[in-house]
């Protein structure tokens, strides 16, 4: 199904309702659904040749895009999850050779989570295999329009992370 159909199908504008929200609400519904669907996690994990479940995929990714070294409460914090699913998950990836810890410089007692070159290759993998498959959905669409729609979502990315509730991640 075509999401932008889905979309207008599903879409009912309440009296009141700013222009264009309705509709907006209902695209970011369809294509949340697809983009975290677990065959289409299997799907670039195939493409990318790696073995990542989808809550491994997300702890490297933060590690990654937030620069690694950091405590496993500060990582749950970020997560947005509770902290023994996120050291129970990190235990796992560390068996797996994806991740390492280390003893914090500053505080002995705590310790630092690490990607291993590894981990940072897997998940360098599964991001360019993600960078294709958008590449291959949007192929049909102008360098320009790539580029507002970036734009855009650059700009809602934004808006979320300065007036979402403590609570949403």
């Amino acid at each position: 199904m075509n999401a932008t159909r889905g979309a207008k199908r599903t879409a009912t504008a309440k009296p009141g309702d700013a222009p264009g929200v309705v509709e907006i609400s209902a695209a970011l519904l369809t294509v949340g659904r697809l983009f975290t669907q677990a065959k289409a996690h299997a799907s670039l994990c195939r493409a990318a040749d790696v073995d990542l479940d989808r809550s491994g995929a997300a702890l490297l990714y933060k590690l990654h895009t937030e620069g690694d070294g950091i405590s496993l409460s500060v990582l749950a914090e970020r997560l947005g999850i509770d902290a023994p699913a996120v050291t129970r998950k990190a235990q796992q990836l560390e068996r797996s050779g994806l991740l390492r810890r280390e003893r914090d410089e500053r505080d002995a007692r705590a310790q630092r989570i690490l990607l291993t070159e590894e981990g940072r290759g897997q998940i360098s993998r599964l991001l360019a295999a993600r960078r294709e498959w958008i590449g291959e959905l949007l192929s049909g669409w102008t360098a320009e329009e790539r580029l507002e729609l970036a734009a855009l979502l650059g700009r809602l990315s934004l808006t979320i992370e300065a007036k979402a509730p403590a609570d949403v991640d």
